[in-house]
């Protein structure tokens, strides 16, 4: 088995590169690989850059040369839902994008024609990496995550949001999109986001403020979920 993690930034990344054991590098298109363990599960790691475009070009690259089993999009992401607070964890159910609209053509809001208007995420790949985190007394919440190309502060988008997708709890601008890829290659795949915002007003502020600590947090559940993977071999 053959874990592909994407990150956005180095600040979601850091973490993982620094408990990667026997790793080398690998430079493709215009990104670094890096390629190792970590508690002896075979990892390929590496930063897509932020967006939708950059995740999904990332994700079929882990897939097509990688030959990876399973896609992991770990990082941060702003609550929209209720009930979240900054530094908790969302591991997602499913995925949408909250900025597609095909609904003249009679699709349904985030659907793209030929594809399904949310990407299911594998249950068991999520059961094991909430139980990971429950193990560490982690606060998690699964459900909707919700991505688009857009740093997501003003309250008004946040309520369009949530108007069309009433149960997301989290947003952010590249899950989705790693979603779609995986649903087409039929690979599976699972979003991990720690809140650095509760995407209000002062959305801004947290980011900058807690995004090491959001990295650090989604980063640490699947060093936590791969030590738990080791201890059933």
């Amino acid at each position: 088995m053959a874990y592909g993690i994407i990150c956005a930034m180095d600040e979601e990344l850091a973490i993982l590169k620094e408990a990667l054991d026997n790793g080398s590098t690998e430079h493709y298109g215009n990104n670094d690989f890096f390629i190792g363990q970590i508690h002896h599960q075979k990892l390929v790691i590496v930063k897509s850059g932020i967006g939708k475009v950059q995740a999904g070009i990332t994700a079929a690259i882990l897939i097509d040369h990688f030959k990876v089993d399973s896609v992991i999009n770990s990082g941060s992401a702003g609550g929209i839902g209720e009930g979240l607070s900054i530094g908790d964890v969302v591991v997602s159910s499913e995925t949408a994008y909250h900025d597609v609209d095909v609904t003249a053509a009679g699709y349904e809001m985030g659907q793209l024609p030929n594809f399904p208007a949310r990407f299911p995420a594998d249950r068991q790949l999520a059961d094991k990496i909430l139980q990971a985190a429950k193990d560490n007394n982690v606060v998690t919440h699964r459900g909707l995550v919700v991505s688009g190309d857009q740093f997501v502060a003003d309250p008004k988008v946040i309520a369009e949001i949530k108007k069309n997708f009433p149960d997301a709890l989290c947003s952010e601008m590249e899950g989705a999109a790693v979603g779609q890829v995986a649903y087409e290659n039929d690979v599976p795949y699972v979003v991990i986001r720690a809140m650095s915002d509760v995407g209000d007003e002062n959305a801004n502020v947290n980011f900058d403020q807690f995004i090491v600590s959001a990295g650090k947090q989604s980063g640490q559940m699947l060093i936590d979920f791969f030590k738990n993977e080791l201890l059933k071999e």
